[in-house]
């Protein structure tokens, strides 16, 4: 269990780093009317990352002590927050996120396709930086940086 959560936790970077370097790499190549592979497995490498993230959640989802449902779990904001917030922003920035690459890559326009990449992966990473368990931010819920 504690392995699962230390990769959890760990891969939690990788995926950060990956939507970056996509997000910056959409906002330098936006008007270059080019979409070359490498624009391509960014994007991909980037959205694979997460959706590795998204497995080893949702097992944890399920064995995790730290999401119990209990009476007065909405009420209970560390209980709450495990149970319904987390899970709830990450899947619908990985929605966003596999939704956005895919209607890049169907789009025939090169910097459109940047530009939806851009405004996706955008909208997902800062979901995905409100939804994180930060320690300076949620003190009480235990979570640490790793």
């Amino acid at each position: 269990m504690n392995g699962l959560v230390a990769a959890h936790s760990g891969l939690r970077y990788i995926v950060l780093v990956l939507l970056l370097v996509a997000i910056v790499n959409a906002i330098m190549n936006m008007n270059k009317n080019s979409y070359q592979k490498k624009d391509k497995l960014i994007n991909l490498f980037a959205m694979v990352s997460l959706h590795i993230q998204l497995v080893l959640g949702l097992i944890l989802y399920f064995v995790s002590p730290k999401v119990q449902f209990v009476e007065g779990l909405m009420g209970n904001a560390n209980l709450r927050f495990f149970a319904v917030e987390h899970i709830a922003l990450m899947l619908l920035s990985i929605i966003l996120i596999t939704l956005g690459r895919k209607r890049a890559e169907k789009h025939p326009n090169p910097d459109k396709k940047h530009k939806l990449i851009l405004r996706y992966y955008g909208l997902g990473l800062i979901l995905i930086f409100i939804a994180i368990p930060w320690p300076f931010i949620y003190e009480t819920l235990g979570a640490g940086y790793f």
